[in-house]
């Protein structure tokens, strides 16, 4: 069901539901980043101050000294320069109005569908969406307009413009680069400069690309593949400069010395070593 509500500079508002976010039953940073660019879209323009739940796909820790988000949510925030904070512990009424107003809509528009029998996610968005806007132009009782004239009149001159691009999800993790210089997607492995091995590196995915930090700033980056490679993606400059052979699948030494080079070019199946 949609749960994305927005009250002028806030986010959190009684008028107008939002159809846009739609919330997978298992939600991860991705996810969560990217229904706030769909809600952002759908009202034509930015709130300055987020108060969400304490979700933890959303926020790490939350005190009454520090909060702290994960990097996803807080790159989301940085780009579209809004506030983010969090509701209390156990402190509904910090919300209250944004409660209300989902259980409403919710029970509204499920009730008005509890009949209707739909064979694809496609059907039940269009459904939601039609009776949304329905309950969005429902007339108040006790007052002039509706919630659609009632953001429109009052509410949107709050927002902050919309960038020109929507903001690109995108999920962070760390990983330690091992001896063959190559850190993974959960599909395919990615080349990183081979004097990282053995450090800490901050790993950011995004639909089409693999980006690899280090101490903030970025070390590698790939076109990521969607689907599944044989061969790792190795950029030669990744290298070892003393080892690069001519020939793509071979390495050899130009100097002796007593390190073992792992040439990650080859199979990877066979974890066939060179030994200088």
């Amino acid at each position: 069901m949609p749960l994305f509500l927005v009250k002028g500079n806030q986010a959190n508002q009684r008028w107008f539901p939002c159809p846009e976010c739609w919330f997978p039953l298992r939600r991860n940073h991705g996810f969560l980043t990217q229904e706030y660019s769909h809600a952002y879209q759908y009202f034509g323009g930015v709130t300055r101050l987020l108060i969400p739940d304490n979700l933890k796909t959303g926020v790490s820790k939350n005190t009454r000294y520090e909060t702290i988000l994960n990097k996803s949510y807080a790159e989301m925030a940085e780009y579209y320069e809004t506030a983010i904070v969090p509701a209390r512990v156990r402190a509904p009424q910090d919300k209250s109005l944004a409660e209300g107003t989902v259980k409403f809509a919710t029970t509204w528009i499920i009730a008005a569908l509890r009949n209707r029998k739909f064979f694809s996610l496609e059907e039940v968005k269009s459904a939601v969406k039609e009776k949304l806007d329905e309950l969005n132009k429902t007339p108040f009782k006790k007052r002039e307009g509706c919630r659609y004239s009632a953001y429109k009149e009052e509410e949107q001159s709050f927002m902050k413009p919309l960038p020109l691009t929507p903001f690109e999800p995108a999920v962070w993790s760390t990983a330690k680069v091992p001896l063959d210089y190559l850190i993974t997607d959960g599909k395919n492995k990615y080349s990183v400069p081979f004097d990282l091995i053995g450090e800490q590196v901050d790993i950011r995915l995004t639909k089409d690309t693999v980006e690899v930090f280090f101490h903030g700033s970025r070390v590698a980056s790939h076109p990521r593949s969607a689907t599944n490679r044989r061969d790792p993606v190795i950029q030669p400059e990744h290298m070892p400069t003393p080892y690069l052979s001519p020939i793509p699948h071979l390495l050899y030494p130009q100097s002796c010395n007593s390190k073992i080079i792992y040439n990650p070019t080859i199979h990877h199946a066979s974890g066939s070593k060179v030994s200088e």
